[in-house]
């Protein structure tokens, strides 16, 4: 059965609000023929799109439960189960060809704490899986509607954690009165409330090896004293677009 039967044509079209949609595939650069990645991949909702754009599209998930059910109804894409501790499942997956864009939608080591050993680590590992030039990618929802927004992460946690490693790091968010309309609500049986978050890094176009990006994820943890402000008071952010640059 296809998604459309089983989900209905409007969840299985827009699993991100089209703004998000919109960043992702021209700031990025992908198109048909690139390869994707996508972490935190739940029931494939997101592979599935890429695949239709003409993309080839592999999903990682921590849920077996879920990387099941992605696998019997998306047939054309392949997806694997990410085992604990991720930071070092991470470094065997996929195929040997690199990626054109890595989207982490939720990875549990992320969770805490995004300055520590094993995030660092994780990142470092999928960096290692893209192609020169490719998009490491953080796509976040912060619910403004649940108190647990004031133990998420802040805009500045994702920009630092990714600029200790080379290449541009970019970080765009966009609020809800921009994504949400009475429409959209109606069709996807739910509401954004607080904003999404895309923070990515566009790696050197020289290759980096697996080791020298470990080595860099190792250097990043030993400088941290801290942690980084997840659990700091809730800040007040607008829409706007940051870009920095550091040395490849």
């Amino acid at each position: 059965m296809s998604w459309t039967g089983l989900l209905g044509s409007a969840v299985s079209s827009a699993p991100l609000p089209r703004a998000v949609m919109r960043h992702l595939l021209f700031t990025h650069q992908v198109g048909m023929g690139s390869r994707v990645l996508v972490v935190g991949c739940g029931h494939g909702e997101l592979v599935h799109i890429f695949d239709e754009l003409g993309m080839d599209t592999e999903g990682l998930d921590e849920s077996p439960e879920n990387v099941s059910w992605a696998a019997e109804h998306e047939p054309r894409s392949d997806f694997q189960l990410v085992s604990s501790p991720a930071e070092q499942s991470l470094e065997h997956i996929g195929s040997d060809e690199p990626y054109n864009l890595i989207v982490v939608r939720h990875l549990t080591t992320y969770d805490g704490n995004l300055f520590c050993p094993s995030s660092f680590l994780a990142t470092a590992k999928l960096l290692q899986h893209l192609r020169p030039n490719g998009w490491f990618t953080f796509v976040v929802h912060r619910d403004s509607s649940r108190r647990s927004v004031r133990e998420s992460h802040e805009v500045s946690c994702f920009a630092r954690h990714l600029s200790f490693f080379p290449g541009t790091c970019r970080v765009s968010h966009f609020a809800d009165c921009e994504l949400s309309t009475i429409a959209n609500d109606w069709l996807h049986l739910h509401r954004h409330h607080g904003e999404f978050l895309v923070a990515s890094l566009r790696v050197p176009h020289v290759a980096l090896s697996a080791t020298e990006w470990q080595r860099l994820a190792i250097q990043a943890a030993e400088s941290q004293l801290s942690c980084c402000g997840s659990w700091a008071a809730k800040r007040g952010v607008g829409f706007s677009t940051v870009s920095q640059r550091r040395a490849a």
